[in-house]
């Protein structure tokens, strides 16, 4: 874990971004998924309202959709950690590499139990529903399609209701 001015950093940490990445691949109908897939969907599945769901698990700000590619480079540390304690596996296709969730992973997830995480677990279950079956070249022309609208108002009537 992170460590910020004496404190543990959560938000946006590898820990944080692994569990979701976990909760992620069980909920999708293939339990695994590319590194491009894992990132746009754990973007949606924060921001679910943006894209005609329910409200969102975090509060918006603006210019959100660049948050997809800004987390990068920690959605891949988080895939490193959960390798490395045998949580996902890695499986090679003539595409790339899909990550899929192992025994161990699944097992990981029942221990979790709290308020914010059943609400995630909601909000992924939503976003794999509508958006578990793209590939990633649907993926990109859904985002390419999409990305400027992410954040181009700070808050509107209907997502007042998103409690953080």
């Amino acid at each position: 874990m992170e460590k910020v001015n004496s404190k543990y950093k959560v938000y946006n940490s590898n820990f944080e971004i692994a569990i979701r990445i976990l909760v992620i691949l069980i909920n999708l109908p293939s339990k695994r998924a590319s590194t491009y897939q894992l990132m746009v969907l754990d973007h949606i599945s924060l921001n679910t309202y943006d894209v005609g769901g329910p409200a969102s698990l975090h509060a918006p700000i603006p210019n959100r959709g660049v948050q997809i590619y800004s987390r990068k480079e920690i959605l891949n540390e988080s895939i490193k950690l959960l390798i490395s304690k045998d949580l996902i596996n890695i499986n090679p296709n003539k595409n790339g590499l899909l990550y899929e969730i192992t025994e161990n992973g699944i097992n990981y997830l029942t221990y979790f139990e709290s308020k914010y995480f059943n609400q995630l677990k909601n909000k992924v279950e939503w976003t794999s529903k509508k958006f578990g079956n793209f590939s990633d070249s649907e993926l990109k022309i859904y985002v390419n399609q999409n990305l400027s609208k992410w954040g181009e108002e700070f808050m509107t009537d209907g997502n007042q209701a998103n409690q953080v």
